[in-house]
């Protein structure tokens, strides 16, 4: 009867790996011929294909855009239909993917799950990690074509454009100087020089409200 037993369990744990246990347990026999990338069912390896080959069979009937998943094509009809199913538990503001809405929800928690192996500093979005990381790694990918100067970030980048573009839209209206931003112009016209005492206590009088919008 003991042996009878023990034979019993032996044969449990020897029952070959089912299609659902295989998942559960992390087997992985479908692998892509490219990349070598493994997957537990046969269905996901033909999705991942797509991304080699390219191939987009889902079409969105409005625009004709093509999607390698027909959950990405139910997700861009979105942008269609202006649905916005998810919402935010804490401010009620809608999204039309999942993915937003999640990062949306970290401005609420201050959860920041990215973090800088070499100075610790957390962030809620991937991406502002990556742009963070340029910091320590002196990458600078943004190239003025005029000068070469190299930049980390684009916002600077593109307002050193402006400056050698020649695209000035703000002036002041005593000296003429110009100024890429309206907010520049204004501390610049608080200290022209070209201003008479009495210009200076007139333009004093017209700025205050600005100050206070």
């Amino acid at each position: 009867f003991t042996n009878q037993k023990a034979f019993s369990v032996k044969k449990l744990w020897c029952v070959p790996i089912s299609y659902t246990s295989g998942f559960i347990y992390g087997f992985k026999p479908y692998e892509c011929n490219i990349c070598n990338r493994s997957f537990s069912k046969r269905g996901k390896l033909k999705i991942h294909e797509r991304t080699h080959t390219g191939f987009k069979p889902f079409e969105c009937n409005i625009c004709n855009r093509s999607f390698s998943k027909r959950d990405l094509l139910r997700q861009h009809t979105r942008v269609h239909t202006g649905e916005k199913p998810y919402v935010c538990n804490y401010c009620d503001k809608r999204f039309a993917q999942p993915a937003p809405l999640k990062i949306h929800e970290r401005t609420h928690t201050g959860f920041k799950p990215y973090q800088c192996n070499i100075c610790n500093k957390s962030f809620s979005k991937k991406d502002n990690l990556n742009l963070h990381n340029r910091v320590h790694t002196g990458e600078k990918p943004y190239v003025c074509n005029y000068c070469d100067k190299r930049f980390a970030f684009y916002s600077p980048y593109q307002r050193h454009l402006k400056t050698n573009t020649g695209e000035i839209s703000h002036f002041c209206y005593n000296c003429k100087k110009g100024f890429e931003s309206l907010n520049c112009m204004r501390i610049h016209i608080k200290t022209c020089r070209t201003l008479s005492y009495e210009d200076t206590s007139e333009l004093k009088v017209k700025s205050e409200p600005l100050e206070f919008v």
